[in-house]
């Protein structure tokens, strides 16, 4: 069972980005970081973390440590580059190619970038998909706990076909695969 304040689609991916986190990695960027909790989480293995996000009422719940610091920015202008980057969540909010192109830019030279996004489903493309949504209802509610903090929400627009193809013209190399939850995960790994 997770220690974890709260418990949403979004912190169920969080032991899967911190299984990524490079071993050499001594700085990480946690994009749309809204509480911190898994900035907080980062600095277990990196020196230094930084979390951004553009939600000056998302940021104001994140509490800071000797190892962690917190920004409002938003990260298509934030600059600096990190040796892992994080982003849970946030990708849908902004044009894809745009965000995408940012992230990459934000990974320094041999660095990672770990995505949980979300993907527009359509019956047709992902009729598979369709017979596990009663097991995703029946997670999300048992056992009940706490949600997490109140962020802003917007459905997605891409589907994962899209998201695949503006991932392969703007980071190489990419691994992506559909999740549960409307999640997909994306990997990439910047040339040194």
């Amino acid at each position: 069972m997770s220690r974890d304040p709260y418990r949403n689609h979004n912190t169920r991916y969080h032991p899967w980005l911190l299984a990524k986190t490079p071993s050499s990695a001594r700085t990480a960027l946690d994009v749309g970081c809204g509480d911190g909790l898994l900035a907080r989480k980062l600095a277990a293995h990196c020196r230094e973390v930084v979390g951004i996000d553009a939600d000056a009422a998302a940021l104001a719940q994140a509490s800071a440590t000797d190892r962690v610091r917190f920004e409002q920015a938003d990260f298509r202008e934030f600059s600096g580059t990190f040796d892992y980057v994080t982003t849970v969540a946030t990708l849908h909010h902004v044009p894809l190619e745009e965000g995408l192109a940012a992230l990459r830019r934000l990974v320094a030279p041999g660095g990672t970038l770990a995505v949980v996004g979300l993907w527009k489903m359509t019956p047709r493309r992902d009729a598979a998909y369709l017979p596990l949504l009663p097991l995703i209802w029946a997670i999300d509610r048992y056992p009940p706990r706490p949600t997490g903090p109140d962020v802003a929400m917007r459905d997605p627009e891409e589907t994962l076909d899209n998201i695949r193809a503006c991932a392969a013209k703007t980071l190489p190399g990419a691994r992506i695969r559909r999740r549960l939850m409307f999640r997909y995960t994306l990997l990439w790994q910047r040339p040194a």
